[in-house]
């Protein structure tokens, strides 16, 4: 079976991160089906180099700082994979896309793939130099490999308005929890099952954390009996934007109820996210979120605001707000609390069939095992493994 390369990720297990959830799903899937999987992972984020699920990951220095840690791990990780002779380098990020060139350079018989997850240009943490290099490695992730995929259909028409590329749309492959956590988990946070609102995600401006912290103080002013005993929980880490978490701080200093509880991960995060009341997601833009799926999976109402790219993800069976609209989300929160709980259960079961219908596991590996085939010149005809059949 061929041989491929995965670049751009941080490493496996993913701990956060939209796209080391995606290559950790995608590795596995392709690896259960035979294929030799190389995942190049980042010393900082993973500490040590092993397999996972049949997965090889191999670990190349950088330069951790703000600019350069994606770029320059993945530039050894292309330089490390002239070793491995790979059948198929697939490229994860439009800010890696910048490498393209190198790519082709190093392997002139190889096919490169590379997956446009989001528009990073778009998120208000890097400068206005960094942005105008972004755009250039988004017209690189267009124009450069023999294929492009895209996670969303938003990001298909993006490609296709923009940069006159014709991607391939294949979504998020996604696997159900096998079981819901023990509520026990949610000791830790002094919180009660169905009883506090859980913001997951990076704490980037992106995210537009503040934003929820500044409506959940409001909706506790309109209606503070009705607050006082559902917490926010804020769940997650800054990268790069540690001015940005010093302010989000100070905001959640000054809100009674509002708890920043740090990165979590493992049975921990589960636990909170499927005993949430509800999820809410302020982001001001994406590309699909990772975390919706999750939150969908554990069948939790979710609050979001209403971009296309969350429609997609999670369907509309939700409450949906404008975005960057401390009122608007206010006034979202004050909807929630007034829904019956049968409500809210009818809310979170529809997200789950959504969820179901439109990343089934087995047919999004499907459609990249399909793609790559296709790409090497190879039988179309697939076979699904029992591993992944199960």
């Amino acid at each position: 079976m061929p041989t491929v390369v995965m670049i751009g990720q941080k490493g496996l297990p993913a701990r956060s991160g939209g796209i080391e959830r995606h290559v950790g799903f995608i590795s596995e899937g392709l690896a259960a089906r035979g294929y030799k999987v190389i995942v190049y992972g980042r010393s900082w984020y993973v500490q040590t180099g092993t397999k996972i699920k049949g997965v090889e990951q191999r670990i190349t220095s950088g330069i951790h700082t703000k600019h350069l840690d994606a770029i320059t791990h993945s530039f050894t990780a292309l330089w490390d994979a002239r070793r491995v002779s790979p059948d198929i380098i697939h490229i994860h990020g439009t800010g890696i896309a910048l490498l393209a060139p190198v790519a082709r350079f190093l392997f002139p018989r190889t096919k490169l793939v590379i997956t446009f997850h989001c528009t990073d240009s778009e998120h208000a943490k890097w400068n206005r130099v960094a942005k105008v290099i972004l755009r250039l490695g988004e017209w690189f992730a267009c124009r450069a490999p023999d294929r492009t995929i895209v996670i969303s259909q938003g990001l298909m028409r993006a490609c296709l308005d923009k940069y006159r590329c014709q991607s391939v749309y294949i979504s998020h492959p996604y696997q159900l929890p096998a079981d819901i956590p023990s509520e026990r988990s949610l000791a830790a946070f002094n919180v009660e099952p169905n009883q506090y609102l859980l913001f997951a995600g990076r704490l980037v401006p992106n995210k537009q954390a503040h934003i929820l912290i500044q409506a959940y103080a409001a909706a506790c002013k309109r209606q503070p009996a009705a607050w006082e005993r559902i917490p926010l929980v804020m769940a997650g880490g800054g990268i790069w934007t540690n001015q940005y978490v010093k302010w989000l701080q100070q905001l959640a200093a000054k809100t009674a109820g509002v708890r920043l509880v740090g990165e979590r991960t493992g049975e921990s995060l589960r636990a909170l996210q499927a005993h949430a009341l509800a999820h809410v997601f302020p982001t001001l833009s994406e590309g699909l979120s990772f975390s919706m799926l999750e939150a969908a999976s554990y069948r939790r109402p979710i609050v979001m605001t209403n971009l296309p790219a969350n429609r997609e993800a999670v369907g509309t069976a939700t409450i949906e707000v404008q975005s960057g609209s401390v009122e608007s989300l206010t006034q979202g929160l004050e909807d929630l609390l007034a829904r019956t709980p049968a409500q809210r259960i009818e809310m979170g079961e529809r997200a789950h069939q959504h969820l179901v219908n439109k990343f089934q596991y087995v047919d999004r590996i499907d459609d990249l095992d399909r793609m790559y085939r296709e790409l090497l010149g190879e039988d179309s005809v697939l076979v699904t493994s029992a591993a992944l059949s199960s």
